[in-house]
């Protein structure tokens, strides 16, 4: 044990029970960021903190609180009624969630002979209001307040709430909290209140804030930054595997049967991937296709926070094999025991995000393993990328066989309901949309995408219509009407396994139907019934553009000749090219799509 790190050696005085709590809950010694951020925090300094993810920054900010809580208690833990002494804030639910429970186990060794403390978690949720949060903090008249951006900020608006006793703020994960997403929540938040507090801005990425931790008000803030050469923890192994696209859900199955773990987080790019990987996951373990033993679980920001809690809490609950699929709402500050396993199905389009989402195995010096799924290709030189900001990636070669009619299988799936079909549309459109915004154009670029393998990987029968599509892929590699099956099917006798579903569907298809059926009655009574007189004017104005249109183009021939003369021949283009160049300019670059076919 070194010496320096010894809770002894601490370099404050902290309360005899606080102490007591340390060692009940098995910190034998303090992490370097503990050591350098307590002593700084419990006295009268701001501090901006840096250091890795799973470093102990959490007990870094709660052990000041309740040390200055309980160093004036008359005055600290007895407050007016609608008054609170600190306040704590971090981007997700989940995370909020997380610190007060933090809080609650150094609480469950308070002294009966002290002053009652509770703290308050303030998040939104569909079961309770803020009017029901007020009548939580005043009837319980919590010291500590926790919670979100959003729901605080509607909290402390009310004129009954008084902010003059807070004496000490946190912004955990400060960085995302100072970007453009909760900026001016924040803002709001600190214009409420006092000047003169104590500010603590916490998170393993806080360089990429630059300027924007001055908007916080802090005065000559302490700045602890504790780093190694790697900007991860050396308890924690980051390798990538390169994977042609319709091969990634096969590479994740056999990894996820073959590999020992106890715990394991798969990171998907959209929430309606997770759901929809999910859905095709849960129907492989229901027909052994997966480990008996192994619970799958999945967890995204648009789901409701009772749901989201419950998730998560019964992730961290199960004693058994267990898999949670998430996006980055489970990326920052979360604390699960025993996860030992990460899975990147994609990079993230922030590059920051992505120690984020490693650092959820490897945590408090225990071993983990964090692998990302790299595209064959172009996203190879991502390794590169993270490199320079010394992220060290270990190149791990598959070693998983194909899965015997795993694709034939998953297609199956799909066919048996017309939902299941709508939603690997959406998926795949949505990961489009989501590659187009990386940080890392340069290497994450639509034109090197692999389309159709991409769309055997969503388990799609049928390309969808999009520019990013006929843009892409040469014509000729297109398959015919965009089929992706040997035996195309009727899409309108394509159902629903929802009755409702499947009964509007029909109504939908017979409205369509009928409407069409108008339009072409319409047309050929009009061409019917058109007189003489004006079928010859439409044929000689057929003639008259024909030849308008080929002295157009024996115009824009001459004048490429009179360019071009002197030039090397090669240079010449098509006057057809140079109006197909005039509307691809007007195209718009926007990622759409069009399934009106379909």
């Amino acid at each position: 044990m070194s010496k320096s790190l010894s809770w002894n050696d601490l370099n404050c005085s902290i309360q005899p029970w606080i102490r007591i709590a340390i060692d009940s809950m098995g910190f034998e010694t303090m992490t370097p960021v503990q050591a350098s951020t307590i002593p700084m925090f419990s006295g009268n300094k701001d501090v901006v903190v840096e250091s890795v993810t799973g470093s102990g920054k959490t007990v870094s900010f709660v052990i000041p609180i309740l040390q200055k809580l309980f160093q004036d208690e008359e005055n600290n833990c007895k407050l007016k009624k609608g008054h609170f002494f600190a306040l704590i804030i971090s981007p997700t639910r989940e995370l909020s969630s997380q610190i007060q429970s933090v809080i609650n186990s150094f609480l469950s060794y308070l002294p009966e002979d002290k002053t009652t403390v509770h703290s308050q978690l303030l998040v939104g949720t569909n079961s309770a209001s803020v009017r029901d949060d007020l009548n939580d903090f005043f009837d319980k008249r919590p010291q500590i307040l926790v919670g979100t951006p959003g729901r605080v900020l509607d909290f402390l608006k009310n004129a009954t709430v008084k902010t003059s006793s807070c004496a000490m703020v946190v912004l955990d994960e400060a960085d995302k909290l100072l970007d453009v997403t909760f900026e001016k929540d924040i803002e709001s938040i600190l214009n409420f209140l006092p000047k003169q507090r104590r500010t603590g801005l916490f998170s393993a990425t806080l360089s990429s804030a630059g300027a924007d931790i001055f908007k916080t008000g802090m005065t000559n803030p302490v700045r602890i930054s504790v780093k190694s050469k790697m900007s991860a923890p050396g308890s924690l192994k980051i390798h990538y595997m390169t994977v042609k696209p319709r091969m990634k859900l096969q590479l994740l199955v056999s990894i996820l049967k073959d590999i020992r773990y106890k715990k394991c987080i798969v990171y998907f790019p959209t929430c309606v991937s997770v759901t929809y990987f999910y859905s095709f996951l849960k129907y492989l373990g229901e027909n052994s296709l997966l480990n008996d033993d192994l619970h799958i679980y999945s967890l995204h920001g648009k789901l409701q926070t009772s749901s989201r809690m419950t998730t998560l809490a019964n992730f961290v609950d199960t004693l058994s094999s267990a898999v949670l699929l998430t996006t980055d709402v489970a990326a920052r500050g979360i604390d699960i025991p025993d996860v030992d396993l990460v899975i990147q199905f994609d990079p993230p389009t922030d590059p920051d995000m992505f120690l984020h989402r490693c650092g959820r195995t490897g945590r408090a010096n225990r071993n983990g393993k964090a692998i990302t799924f790299l595209n064959e290709g172009r996203e190879e030189d991502y390794v590169h990328f993270l490199r320079v900001k010394n992220i060290q990636l270990d190149e791990i070669i598959p070693d998983a066989q194909p899965i015997d009619g795993f694709e034939n299988r998953f297609k199956k799936w799909v066919l048996h309901d017309r939902a299941r079909f709508d939603h690997g549309i959406k998926a795949y459109v949505a990961f489009i949309r989501y590659y187009s915004k990386h940080s890392a154009s340069s290497i994450f670029r639509l034109a090197s995408l692999d389309y159709i393998g991409l769309a055997k990987l969503y388990g799609l029968i049928r390309l969808p219509r999009m520019p990013e599509i006929t843009r892409n892929i040469p014509q000729d590699e297109i398959p015919e009407a965009g089929w992706l099956i040997e035996s195309p099917i009727n899409l309108d006798e394509f159902s629903y396994l929802n009755k409702q579903m499947e009964l509007a569907r029909i109504q939908n298809l017979d409205k369509s139907k009928e409407v069409s059926d108008k339009r072409k009655l319409k047309s050929e009574l009009k061409k019917k019934n058109m007189a003489w007189s004006n079928k010859l004017e439409a044929k000689e104005s057929k003639v008259n553009r024909k030849q308008k249109l080929a002295a157009k183009r024996k115009a824009i021939e001459e004048k490429i000749s009179q360019e071009g003369s002197g030039e090397d021949s090669a240079t010449e283009e098509d006057w057809k090219e140079l109006v197909r160049k005039n509307k691809r300019k007007k195209t718009s670059s926007a990622v759409q799509g069009n399934f009106a076919d379909l």
